[in-house]
């Protein structure tokens, strides 16, 4: 981690038994940047310290994008933040963000 960062933990989820999310993957955009993640599961990106806003939404293999949902999150100096998003039960609904309690990861 460089001076002056933060991480974003995020977790991507999907409901159990939707046969759509086997072939879709999730997009992760932080401040207007997407980001390198390409499968569901937990990923980390470090950010600078400060408030950032987070988009995240599904790439189905055909069809169109969907399962928005954007927040804005604080990124403490030296600290995990956490998101968890879950996609939603049905194609063209919106998916939700919650912002889990910060770790700290400076000794």
């Amino acid at each position: 981690m460089s001076i002056g960062q933060g991480t974003l933990q995020v977790t991507f989820a999907y409901p159990a038994f939707t046969r759509l999310y086997r072939t879709s993957s999730p997009r992760l955009q932080v401040d207007g940047v997407e980001q390198v993640v390409r499968t569901w599961g937990t990923h980390t990106v470090a950010v600078g310290a400060g408030p950032h806003r987070v988009r995240v939404w599904v790439v189905p293999n055909s069809g169109t994008d969907f399962g928005v949902a954007e927040e804005t999150v604080v990124i403490e100096l030296g600290a995990r933040t956490g998101l968890s998003y879950r996609a939603p039960h049905f194609h063209g609904a919106h998916g939700r963000i919650k912002v889990l309690p910060v770790a700290s990861t400076v000794s």
